[in-house]
């Protein structure tokens, strides 16, 4: 199994009529995958995703670069209108409709995370299309335009959309916007970066799908560790690192992921990751659940047993081979696990 998509190469760019691109995974082209994915979406200036839904998936979105207003219809009760800057993301329950508009002066790089391997779309002008003429006629008498619309069977995706200029460009209090610097980060470091992450604890509206930012100074490590209740899929939105998995029965083969690729790491498998580039090495990590437990430390777990029970454990191999010495006597046997490491 090949853990490692490197997106851009490997996956067919779609192009939208001058209004964005995107690096559309699933499953199909992407194996690996468990519950989970993400698009690598870009929307051109003065254009948007198109109001739709997704009938078997929950979307939460990681803003890279640009400027986008997200309009959300759930119910009369449940409706809201924000914008989000770079480094803020956004949450939209399952099945409910939406639109991603860029009302900023740049294209908006998204990258884009669904709680399915396979999430299905359903787009305004094809749900339009689909509904018979008698019932349009209901619905717009006594005008005649949408009786004589002929729209599409498959989902356009992307198209141009002229910004308004009355809209109001603040970002609300509206609770499917999360902005990371708001929240108390898992681990901060000016020299060393930070790891911080919204679930349903600090993020309360999160349903089905969670998200972590892990970033990294030049050489420093991610902490080994393991998630013992979920998937991730990691994806690579600033720089590049060298990424490890620790599977039984394979050797460790190190390998590299850059700019929009992605990364899956089945549940509970030991990995981490060391930016070994010149500039700060960005990732965003999809968990497909909403409250997922807490990362284990390799090294804080292992501290946790007794002296004599690592030291067996690390120098008998069931009694076939025996080495001298303690190799982890130096382990402190911490509660919470450190996060990043600097390399010596």
């Amino acid at each position: 199994m090949d853990y490692l998509l490197r997106t851009l190469k490997d996956i067919p760019l779609h192009t939208f009529k001058k209004a964005g691109q995107a690096s559309i995974v699933y499953k199909s082209n992407f194996p690996a995958l468990e519950g989970v994915t993400c698009y690598a979406l870009e929307i051109w200036e003065e254009s948007m995703r198109l109001p739709h839904w997704h009938p078997n998936a929950a979307e939460l979105g990681y803003v890279v670069s640009g400027q986008i207003e997200i309009i959300i219809w759930r119910s009369p009760g449940e409706t809201a209108m924000y914008t989000l800057s770079a480094g803020m993301c956004w949450f939209i329950p399952q099945a409910a409709l939406h639109s991603l508009n860029n009302i900023g002066d740049e294209k908006a790089v998204l990258a884009v995370g669904f709680s399915s391997d396979d999430p299905l779309h359903v787009d305004l002008p094809v749900a339009f299309n689909g509904i018979p003429v008698v019932i349009r006629d209901v619905y717009n008498a006594p005008h005649a335009e949408l009786r004589q619309w002929v729209g599409v069977v498959n989902n356009p995706l992307l198209g141009k959309c002229p910004v308004d200029s009355d809209v109001k460009r603040v970002i609300t209090g509206s609770p499917y916007g999360f902005d990371f610097a708001a929240v108390p980060p898992l681990f901060h470091d000016p020299s060393m970066g930070s790891v911080v992450w919204g679930v349903k604890s600090n993020w309360n509206i999160l349903q089905d799908i969670s998200v972590l930012r892990a970033r990294l100074k030049k050489n420093i490590a991610r902490d080994p560790i393991w998630y013992p209740d979920a998937a991730t899929l990691y994806v690579v939105t600033k720089g590049s690192a060298e990424f490890q998995l620790i599977i039984a029965g394979r050797d460790p083969v190190p390998f590299k992921a850059s700019y929009l690729d992605y990364v899956f790491v089945p549940v509970g498998t030991l990995h981490t990751f060391i930016n070994t580039g010149d500039e700060e090495f960005e990732t965003i990590a999809f968990f497909p659940k909403a409250d997922p437990l807490p990362e284990v430390s390799l090294s804080v777990s292992a501290a946790f047993f007794p002296n004599d029970v690592r030291r067996a454990a690390m120098t008998q191999f069931n009694g076939a081979q025996s080495q001298s010495g303690d190799p982890l006597k130096q382990l402190n046997n911490g509660r919470v696990s450190p996060y990043l490491l600097r390399l010596k």
